[in-house]
């Protein structure tokens, strides 16, 4: 039986269990302690460090590829773990790391007390070459540019494009490849960089560093590499960071304001309500920006399902019914779809509209499934359909939300609003005297529906025959105004 370490920025483990990352879901750990006692830094990546040896007999190479790089990755203390190697097997990671698929309990545990001192005994003591920048060895060139290649190997190991962004963040750790970069983005046809777009990536990743302040940034080493490279921005950058000592709530307003600039069409008497929300939380700071940073995950999940295509056949000749509880609205559905021999669909019907999304996805509430699965049934229609709401799935009190959802039912040119009267006092009554125990108050309060409609249907007094007839015509009617030639 013999040994292997596991290093850790956390102190007190009783069990590691596996957990995701590159190679798949396991405990990591090495036969040698160094490499252990190494890994057991806060951060750090390809961009920001290397490590390597030519042979089994040298001791390990360790380069800071950036300024101060060793001083922000190594800033913590932390634990080395002693584990049985009975369950670890060699997968070749690249490094000399085994993993485990089953959780482990550490035979013992050895506090280190600052990793950079320990790093800088392990030098001392020869079992480490340590090179710290711009020192490196001959096989690393004195620019950096074998990680634009690195950066590329990345990207297609991913499955991703190669775009700009991929070389955002090495531009922002390592500026002086920016002519190189741009070489390689002009054979793709791609965008370039320039110096000044260096302060907005800096500005980015100083907002990065506030919304998650335990993942490192390397704020200070990209304040040195980028001014001594263009020491006319250092101002501007010592500007940006200044962000950080701003107060609760114009951190709030900042963060806001920088992260709607990724969605400019959103109208900004939105973006002024959802300041306004937070302003007026009473969570902790880092609540709240957990909470934006989902959103913000959420809100460009619905802006790559709203923008997706419809058949123009399909958004010209569907009809959408949408309208409160107890309407009619499936039982017209069906009628028109009879008449006008035109498949029906109605998103209250789990069953029949397991085609159109998976079970599979998880959501925060029943209102985002809502999104969801409204946002997928349209966008999947193959051919023109009755489809009946179900009497959420067009009204949204988020009005962020509801500005995305209308983006997409706007695209279809028959939304017909079913509604009992004119008067919404009168509907509300009517309603809720036909279905009890449901209020219909709110959904017929909030101007939704109305907003999103071309066609209004009263229903108060009318047969279903009727109603569903009345909706043909108007829609006919509709075609032929959408048809007329243009004086």
């Amino acid at each position: 039986m013999g040994e292997v370490y596991h290093g850790s920025s956390q102190s007190g483990i009783t069990r590691l269990e596996p957990k995701k990352s590159t190679h798949g879901t396991y405990v990591y750990a090495t036969p040698y302690k160094e490499l252990a006692i190494l890994f057991s830094s806060r951060c750090g990546d390809d961009l920001t460090y290397t490590l390597y040896r030519e042979n089994q007999n040298e001791p390990w190479k360790l380069i800071e590829r950036i300024p101060n790089g060793f001083t922000t990755m190594f800033s913590n203390s932390s634990s080395l773990y002693t584990l049985d190697d009975l369950t670890f097997k060699d997968i070749q990671t690249g490094f000399a790391e085994v993993v485990s698929e089953i959780g482990v309990e550490p035979k013992k545990e050895e506090n280190i007390d600052n990793v950079y001192n320990a790093i800088k005994e392990l030098a001392n003591q020869g079992k480490i070459e340590l090179y710290t920048f711009p020192n490196r060895p001959n096989i690393i060139p004195n620019d950096d540019s074998d990680l634009i290649q690195k950066e590329i190997d990345q990207c297609r190991r991913d499955n991703r494009q190669i775009s700009k962004n991929t070389f955002k963040r090495l531009l922002y750790l390592h500026p002086n490849l920016l002519s190189k970069v741009n070489n390689i983005l002009q054979e793709l046809g791609l965008g370039l960089y320039s110096k000044d777009d260096l302060v907005n990536i800096f500005e980015e990743f100083v907002v990065k560093q506030m919304l998650d302040i335990s993942q490192e940034q390397y704020l200070t080493s990209a304040i040195i590499s980028i001014s001594n490279i263009y020491p006319e921005l250092l101002p501007l950058l010592q500007k940006k960071l200044l962000i950080l000592d701003k107060t609760r709530d114009e951190k709030i307003n900042y963060i806001i304001d920088f992260l709607s600039m990724k969605f400019p069409d959103i109208p900004k008497q939105y973006v002024e309500q959802v300041k306004k929300y937070y302003l007026n939380d009473d969570r902790s700071f880092n609540e709240i920006v957990k909470e934006i940073i989902n959103e913000i995950k959420k809100l460009t999940a619905m802006e790559t399902l709203v923008s997706q295509k419809i058949d123009p056949d399909v958004a010209q000749n569907s009809i959408l019914i949408i309208g409160p509880i107890g309407v009619g609205k499936t039982t017209t559905a069906r009628m028109i779809s009879i008449n006008l021999n035109m498949p029906q669909i109605s998103l209250d019907n789990r069953e029949q509209l397991k085609q159109f999304y998976s079970n599979e996805k998880s959501f925060n509430s029943f209102k985002d499934f809502e999104f969801y699965l409204t946002g997928s049934v349209l966008t999947s229609l193959r051919e023109p359909c009755i489809i009946d709401f179900g009497a959420g799935h067009s009204v949204y009190e988020n009005p962020i939300m509801f500005y995305e959802i209308s983006k997409l039912i706007s695209k279809f040119a028959n939304i017909v609003y079913m509604i009992p009267s004119e008067n919404k006092e009168e509907s509300i009554e009517f309603l809720n005297s036909r279905i009890l125990g449901r209020n219909n108050r709110h959904l017929i309060s909030m101007p939704c529906n109305e907003q999103l409609a071309t066609i209004i249907q009263y229903t108060k007094d009318k047969s279903p025959e009727q109603i569903s007839k009345e909706i043909i015509d108007k829609v006919a009617m509709n075609s032929m105004k959408e048809h007329s030639p243009k004086l």
